[in-house]
């Protein structure tokens, strides 16, 4: 590389070492001008007119030198005035809750979109109190993330619920951000806030839906209760819950007697009827940890945790009684009775096996008679 020229190492100089040069190189210009006019009007050098030209160029020198400074210092408290102008533009024009919070949790800087916020004026916030002073505590908030980031250096970020003054709730996402120093410790955290309660409505809306498409493809259009697919996968749960923990297990297969005999003389509408009729007489015999379903037509599944065989029969005995009492609407004038087989585990150790025990028992159940409590031993 060639050697910088002295233009160019000026041109690289601050504004106020350059006015200050060329200042001097003027006036030291002028003093040999006086010497060297000296010189050819006088033949020598005139000592008096060099120092005259001398003391004349460093005060002049000085003078300007103080003019010129003045003058680049106020240009630049001008372009700096001007930047902490548009900064501040760019600080109120930020339409989401912004804050910057000191060392010692003091908000020296706030929008009045988080005045708002906060139910504050921008004063009230940016006084001498901290942050959790003006809220009315002692110490700073649980799980506060400007004193994570104060910690840690690092940005963070959390949602939170929070009640309006008109006694609403709103939905925000909270990020802060540091803000080093120097010595690149944290000064300094920036706040910034936004209302996400609308995409929490919509993420709830869409786990509620899909919840409901979950219980509906587990559910019985008719009765509300498990449907086949859904007993199934809970009698293997409970048959392995039974096999690990060494506890007993029941299942009752119930079937309506007579049942085709309502289709036929009432209409399918009634049947439906008895259906859901019998299924809340079911459901509300059961204990808190039985398990109901319907497997299809007019049978009914029931399983049983921590049942031996003998406390499944005394239980299967009220049900059918509570299904014979049932007091019908009076419009339904042929009352189906109810049959019920019942088998255990571990004699039935598979899935299979106890429900074509528990079918084995229901059938034994209706040929005896219908109305009544077969179990398999």
């Amino acid at each position: 590389m060639g050697e910088i020229s002295l233009f160019e190492r000026f041109k690289s100089s601050s504004p106020c070492r350059i006015v200050l040069l060329s200042i001097v190189l003027s006036e030291s210009l002028a003093v040999l001008i006086n010497a060297a006019a000296g010189i050819i009007g006088k033949g020598r050098v005139d000592g008096s007119l060099l120092l005259v030209g001398a003391i004349d160029a460093l005060a002049v020198s000085a003078v300007m030198a103080v003019l010129g400074v003045r003058f680049i210092l106020k240009e630049r408290g001008l372009v700096e005035e001007a930047l902490m102008r548009q900064s501040r533009d760019i600080f109120d024009s930020i339409r989401d809750p912004f804050s910057v919070f000191s060392a010692d949790f003091r908000i020296t800087r706030t929008n009045g979109e988080y005045a708002a916020l906060k139910n504050r004026t921008v004063e009230e916030l940016t006084g001498e109190r901290r942050c959790y002073e003006i809220a009315g505590r002692t110490g700073v908030c649980e799980d506060c993330v400007v004193q994570k980031t104060m910690l840690t250096a690092n940005p963070c970020a959390k949602e939170k619920r929070m009640g309006l003054s008109d006694g609403s709730d709103i939905w925000v996402e909270i990020y802060t951000y540091p803000m080093p120093d120097s010595d690149g410790r944290v000064s300094h955290v920036i706040e910034y806030i936004r209302d996400i309660t609308a995409r929490k409505a919509a993420e709830a809306e869409r786990r509620t839906l899909i919840e409901e498409l979950q219980r509906l493809s587990r559910s019985d259009d008719l009765t509300g209760l498990l449907n086949k697919r859904a007993l199934m996968e809970r009698l293997g749960y409970e048959q392995e819950r039974a096999r690990r923990y060494k506890t007993p297990l029941c299942l009752i297969i119930c079937d309506l007697d007579n049942f085709k005999q309502v289709n036929d003389t009432l209409g399918h509408e009634a049947g439906d009827r008895v259906l859901r009729i019998v299924a809340r007489t079911l459901a509300g015999t059961l204990r808190k940890s039985d398990i109901i379903g319907r497997q299809g037509g007019d049978e009914f599944m029931l399983v049983l945790p921590q049942t031996p065989l003998e406390g499944a029969v005394e239980f299967a005995e009220r049900l059918r009684r509570n299904v014979e009492d049932i007091d019908y609407p009076a419009d339904i004038t042929t009352r189906p009775t109810l049959s019920l087989g019942i088998a255990a585990y571990p004699d039935a150790p598979g899935a299979n096996d106890i429900l074509r025990r528990a079918d084995t028992a229901l059938y034994d159940a209706k040929k005896a008679g219908k109305n009544r409590v077969s179990a398999t031993l």
